[in-house]
């Protein structure tokens, strides 16, 4: 009774930490704090310049909107990039199994002795792999690069999560400039962005596994350290 309670909370564990951990919560934590960090440091910069008309609310949409493309394509191209590179690799090593068959039977041998196989049982698990070319590759895929297809990004998948979040994110800090006055916006405004960024930095724990409120504390810090910045900056300059 007791063993299969310890494997209940066992398996509960194990798979809530690998699907809290996929790639797509990790896109869309990535686009929530740039977009909430970028947006609130540029309205913020330019509210401080001008803080009278509407300079900080379109410094602000052009942020938001510009900075979810950009970083939408470049995740795009960052999960194309790995998927060419393994579909590189894979056929190089698909490539050297044909020409150098007894060379990388050695490599899957040494491989698989290091991890403690030996004698007869090493020589089953080596017969076993390399008896198939596609299992072959895959394997030293995995041993040599780190690698497996299960592991790679949709480039798509990844654009949009990143580019929608990181829309979500920057809106945020934006919003107040739209129903507000500039100098009480950017007052609500940092209220608002400094308590959501709070909250994504404590969610965030669900992927590292940090304490909550560590995590919430220095999110939160790194906001405000980057509008205070930029507003003081503003602020300068327009005195100037």
């Amino acid at each position: 009774m007791a063993l299969s309670i310890h494997s209940r909370e066992y398996d509960h564990h194990t798979e809530k930490v690998h699907a809290a951990g996929g790639p797509w919560v990790r896109d869309v934590m990535l686009g929530l704090n740039d977009g909430l960090v970028a947006s609130f440091a540029v309205s913020s910069g330019v509210a401080g310049a001008f803080p009278a008309g509407n300079a900080a609310l379109m410094a602000g949409l052009s942020e938001m909107l510009g900075g979810a493309v950009a970083m939408g394509l470049a995740a795009f191209i960052s999960a194309r990039s790995q998927t060419e590179f393994y579909s590189s690799e894979i056929e190089r090593e698909r490539d050297e199994i044909q020409r150098w068959p007894e060379r990388e039977r050695e490599e899957i041998s040494t491989i698989y002795r290091e991890k403690g196989f030996s004698g007869q049982l090493l020589e089953n698990i080596v017969a076993h792999i390399t008896a198939d070319p596609e299992r072959w590759s895959n394997v030293m895929m995995r041993e040599e690069l780190g690698f497996t297809e299960n592991s790679l990004d949709s480039p798509l998948r990844s654009a949009i999560a990143v580019g929608l979040s990181y829309l979500a994110g920057a809106a945020v800090p934006v919003w107040p400039y739209i129903f507000f006055a500039p100098g009480r916006g950017v007052i609500v405004s940092a209220i608002s962005t400094v308590l959501v960024l709070f909250v994504v930095g404590a969610v965030k724990t669900i992927i590292t596994s940090r304490s909550w409120w560590k995590s919430g504390l220095e999110s939160m810090l790194t906001g405000i350290a980057a509008a205070a910045v930029t507003y003081g900056a503003g602020r300068f300059f327009a005195t100037r």
